[in-house]
């Protein structure tokens, strides 16, 4: 299932090392947990793009799926 786009259009995003929270509003939002640490994110076209400090580039359909580009 894709992203709700509440996410998309709120646009929040707020880094912690290794954890991602997308907000869908000032007060709520969602964790994605990674293993490395994370360097940049982005929304493009209704995907989250998260880019880590190794050099990995994953791209979030959904808050569970995501493939790496």
């Amino acid at each position: 299932m894709p992203w709700d786009p509440k996410y998309s259009v709120y646009g929040v995003m707020q880094i912690d090392r290794k954890n991602v929270r997308v907000y869908s509003d000032r007060d709520d939002y969602i964790t994605i947990g990674l293993v490395d640490e994370i360097a940049a994110t982005l929304w493009v076209d209704g995907e989250l793009k998260i880019t880590m400090k190794n050099g990995e580039v994953r791209r979030y359909r959904d808050r569970n799926n995501y493939i790496t580009i």
